[in-house]
């Protein structure tokens, strides 16, 4: 099993959604171009990032999303796991 760098996020989304009762969990591979819809993977957290937040726009959720992966790179120096 390859390990990949990712960016995890656990929340409610509340950008998109007042009331949202189920808690998601997104995984968000680095640098990675293929396609892992369907597949079974497993997870680990290594650091937390921040906080989840409510965004005034998508665009300012975008943007805060790639300060988080640049972040995630940093905290992962580059390691796959």
């Amino acid at each position: 099993t390859e390990a990949l760098p990712a960016a995890i996020y656990v929340g409610k989304r509340p950008t998109f959604y007042e009331d949202q009762a189920m808690t998601l969990l997104e995984v968000h591979v680095l640098d990675f171009a293929g396609d892992l819809y369907g597949e079974q993977v497993s997870v680990r957290f290594d650091h937390r990032l921040r906080a989840d937040a409510k965004f005034a726009s998508v665009a300012e959720l975008t943007e805060q999303l790639q300060l988080d992966c640049e972040k995630a790179r940093r905290l992962l120096g580059g390691r796959a796991g």
